[in-house]
């Protein structure tokens, strides 16, 4: 084992080396009884040799149970950073604290709290509170070599914590946070997206996504770079963490799933916020992890900030229409060319073959039902309308269209107003 008590204090073997203490004078130490287990109180001898690594052992070779999986937890995390112990000792004080103010409540390092079950995997830390536990764990030193690795263990323990009853929460260290709120995007590591939380503020924009954003492409809306448009949107939480001087500092980052795959990233939903200890902290049937006043905030900006962009997407879409129907009067057909004789009719079955050459020579990505229907009677198809003005062959026109779309050739856009069905043009 690499902890001891000494002089009173826990202290690891590597901080005594790190003090620049040789381990000869160590050892001439230990074999005073200077040394003793932090869990048993027996005393402890340095040991060192070319099998292992200089270690804390107990004086008769028989380890207590607490010190074995002590060793196991430290074999979990030799991977972390040296921030991951300072990180998590910061947490456990502060659930300390906590914990003298609420009865109910009991926090313990995981290894501690579980040492007599022998776990496979431990958290970091372990509280308890009333009929639930939670499983914190910290994790640093992410890097693109290790990812892969990492993640796959990540899946291992998550699952493992779930089976033993565990509520898992995971902090990231902040350094490997990477987000370009520009384009709303954050990208991530796959470890990262494994352990991303829902959590009841992530449903509560779920819910608001979902209402108000239904009628358009909220990733269309923003300009965000994506392969395909989900027909719901599913939030998600990630919540970095940093080391200050005296201090730990929560950042929470709220994002819409998006690519599954690497590289794998997400829509960012605004910029997130930092919050202190005490309040990611606050512990009832959970851990709190946010500031419900800030989300409330950060929920109505994205409201405004949404009609600010269907309102400037409506503008340029109407802009867009007018350029076309503009085009289309400028092509130099007159009124003759809508008394079209029954003997040069062009017939319904002719449809799709004029329509894919409208969009051959069409200037811009989007178009409407409509104005495909005008484009149709000027080159001959009948021009009787209804009383409402629309063309009798406008339901033939988007029954063509939508066997368009399913061949990937157009998309759906939008069937919002008079002029209800507007199509992406993606390829032809």
């Amino acid at each position: 084992m690499q902890e001891a008590i000494y002089e009173g204090k826990n202290v690891t073997l590597s901080v005594l080396l790190d003090e620049k203490r040789e381990i000869r004078e160590l050892k001439k130490s230990s074999a005073k009884g200077a040394f003793s287990c932090p869990y048993c109180n027996e005393t402890l001898i340095i040991r060192a040799g070319s099998d292992r690594v200089h270690h804390f052992s107990h004086k008769q070779s028989k380890s207590c149970e607490l010190s074995i999986e002590s060793d196991k937890y430290e074999e979990q995390i030799k991977r972390e950073s040296k921030q991951h112990s300072v990180i998590k000792n910061f947490i456990h004080d502060e659930l300390k604290m906590q914990q003298k103010l609420n009865t109910e409540l009991e926090v313990e390092y995981g290894f501690v709290a579980k040492a007599t079950e022998k776990w496979r995997y431990y958290p970091d830390i372990i509280v308890k509170n009333v009929d639930k536990e939670i499983a914190i764990t910290v994790l640093t030193n992410v890097t693109q070599n290790r990812d892969e690795k990492l993640a796959n263990q990540i899946i291992k323990r998550n699952t493992y914590f779930k089976e033993k009853g565990l509520i898992p929460i995971w902090f990231i260290e902040k350094t490997e946070q990477s987000i370009d709120l520009g384009r709303h995007v954050i990208h991530l590591w796959k470890a990262e997206l494994n352990l991303a939380m829902k959590t009841p503020e992530d449903l509560m924009w779920e819910t608001l996504l979902n209402e108000t954003a239904r009628d358009q492409s909220l990733f269309e809306l923003f300009d965000y770079h994506h392969q395909n448009t989900p027909n719901l949107y599913k939030v998600r939480s990630l919540y970095y963490i940093q080391s200050k001087e005296d201090s730990i500092q929560f950042s929470v980052r709220r994002f819409i799933e998006d690519e599954q795959k690497s590289p794998f990233r997400a829509f960012a939903l605004n910029g997130g916020y930092e919050i202190s200890l005490s309040t990611a902290l606050l512990t009832t049937q959970t851990l709190q992890l946010s500031d419900p006043k800030i989300e409330m905030q950060l929920r109505n900006s994205f409201l405004q900030e949404l009609q600010q962009k269907k309102n400037e997407h409506m503008a340029k879409q109407k802009e867009i229409e007018d350029a076309n129907r503009i085009e289309l009067l400028n092509k130099g057909y007159n009124s003759s060319k809508r008394q079209i004789s029954s003997k040069n009719l062009l017939l319904k079955s002719h449809f799709r073959t004029t329509i894919l050459e409208y969009i051959k020579t069409y200037s811009s990505r989007l178009m409407n039902a409509d104005d495909v229907a005008e484009y149709l009677v000027l080159n001959g198809a009948s021009n009787e309308c209804y009383n409402t003005g629309r063309y009798k062959i406008y339901s033939d026109v988007c029954a063509c269209l939508d066997q368009l779309a399913e061949e990937n050739i157009i998309e759906l856009s939008s069937t919002v107003g008079q002029r209800d069905r507007t199509y992406v043009v993606k390829t032809i």
